[in-house]
């Protein structure tokens, strides 16, 4: 299970897939009940695959990424997605669809950002906890905050624009360095001190 407050464990396959298949999902949400829900629905989904397999032993083997396939492929991906309560249901279904496609493991950034429903902000953020030197920052509304609190023109939603998004991140990347954090130790430092606080 992804627990968002501690991102510490290894990245095995699953673990990578699973938090990939989160951070679709977790866009304008909160994060805890988000990783239930995503957890419960890889859960019902494999157990969908095994109905329809007949093989209970299956299930143990099946990654997200493969019981979403089956999903897909017998056509009730928008059945899991409503019954599990995820929201912004097309989004979603169309960012899934193209996520069990790559390999989280090697998915560079601009690949992530071609899949439906995938910006700068979730791109970066599934990329700088997996991947440990990546210097990127995912400017979410705690960055943003913390940017403005510190005298930084910044907007209170994610910018759209690729050059201030790009001028800020590396705003926040330069004050982190300078207490001595790498991009994601002050990531998670001025997220969790926001997120706890909300």
């Amino acid at each position: 299970m992804i627990d968002p407050y501690d991102l510490t464990k290894p990245w095995d396959a699953r673990r990578l897939q699973e938090w990939f298949l989160f951070g679709v999902c977790v866009a304008g949400k909160g994060a805890s009940q988000t990783a239930d829900k995503v957890e419960a629905l890889i859960a019902d989904m494999k157990a969908f695959a095994c109905r329809v397999n007949g093989s209970p032993i299956m299930m143990k083997n099946l990654t997200p990424f493969g019981a979403v396939n089956y999903a897909i492929i017998f056509g009730k991906l928008g059945y899991f997605l409503r019954k599990h309560k995820l929201g912004r249901y097309t989004r979603i279904n169309k960012a899934f669809r193209d996520m069990v496609k790559i390999d989280p493991a090697t998915v560079a950034l601009e690949e992530l950002e071609r899949i439906h429903g995938v910006g700068p902000k979730t791109a970066r953020m599934l990329l700088l906890y997996t991947r440990p030197d990546e210097k990127m920052i995912p400017l979410d509304t705690h960055i943003l905050k913390w940017l403005r609190t510190h005298g930084y023109d910044a907007p209170k939603s994610t910018p759209s624009s690729g050059r201030k998004y790009k001028e800020l991140e590396q705003a926040f990347i330069a004050e982190g360095k300078k207490r001595g954090y790498s991009p994601k130790e002050f990531d998670t430092l001025v997220w969790q001190q926001y997120a706890r606080r909300s």
